[in-house]
């Protein structure tokens, strides 16, 4: 069901996960703080590497000796919020299955537009991929997001950097439809412009053909928002491309991505099989 099946049925809560989870979103980001301010001394590499002027303009770069593609992160927040540091915790659990790293930051909503977030992104992966390119001959890599970040490697998949290299897109609860943002109050912020979720409309302008996709959402997520994420698989499954779609039990916004970065859980190592299977 597309977001406009759900106007008589609270859009707010069907498509802001912080109205979804009310107070309990708070505490689940300080968790995340919490946790990650102890991940940071496990994980190797450099840190706040710089790939323009703006101070959010930065990536964390995190080796690995192992032949595993390379994971390019992106947080989500709406594009208006929240910071690569409040996921190290998430980068610590993915790297000690080989993968090496790569978490970025970016300008917000509302100092820039979408259309410059991705603009500030695509930087960030040229900047990546000549740091990269100096220690491993031929990398492959994984677009790695969660909610406004998953929107944002679906679009960045398309990266001339990235074409022959990329072999998987992890899509983690993201928002697709760009055209309901225009009518919650997020839009105060993200100031989305009917040009602009146009063109960012993820289902109507689909990742990159070519890698794998694994698309997943939580299972007491608001049906509105499963619903987007079963939109995209549907359309890439439509175009013929290899994919998998997860519902994860129990899981919600944001503790989804706490299960499916950390292989000790059945559903993290699920996952993260998937993504070591890929360069077989």
């Amino acid at each position: 069901m597309s977001w406009q099946d759900w106007k008589r049925h609270n859009l707010e809560t069907q498509f802001n996960p912080r109205t979804a989870l009310g107070a309990k979103t708070d505490d689940i980001l300080a968790i995340w703080e919490a946790k990650s301010q102890g991940a940071r001394c496990h994980l190797q590499g450099h840190f706040d590497i710089a790939y323009g002027v703006h101070p959010l303009m930065r990536f964390d770069y995190h080796p690995s000796a192992s032949a595993a593609p390379v994971i390019i992160n992106i947080h989500g927040g709406y594009w208006r919020a929240l910071d690569k540091s409040a996921m190290h915790h998430h980068m610590a659990d993915l790297s000690r299955s080989g993968f090496s790293i790569a978490n970025l930051n970016y300008p917000l909503c509302p100092e820039i537009s979408l259309t410059d977030i991705v603009k500030s992104l695509e930087r960030a992966i040229d900047k990546l991929f000549e740091l990269v390119t100096r220690d491993i001959i031929d990398p492959k890599f994984i677009l790695f997001g969660h909610s406004a970040g998953a929107h944002l490697a679906a679009h960045l998949s398309h990266h001339p950097r990235l074409q022959g290299r990329l072999v998987g897109v992890v899509a983690l609860t993201g928002i697709y439809e760009t055209e309901v943002v225009r009518h919650i109050a997020v839009n105060d912020d993200i100031r989305m412009t009917p040009q602009e979720a146009e063109r960012w409309c993820v289902i109507t302008n689909l990742p990159i053909v070519g890698p794998k996709y694994y698309i997943a959402v939580g299972g007491d997520e608001p049906s509105g928002w499963i619903d987007q994420s079963w939109q995209l698989a549907d359309a890439l499954s439509k175009r013929g491309e290899r994919l998998k779609f997860r519902i994860v039990q129990a899981a919600n916004h944001f503790d989804l991505v706490d299960k499916l970065s950390n292989s000790d859980t059945p559903d993290g190592l699920q996952l993260h099989d998937w993504m070591l299977n890929l360069i077989d």
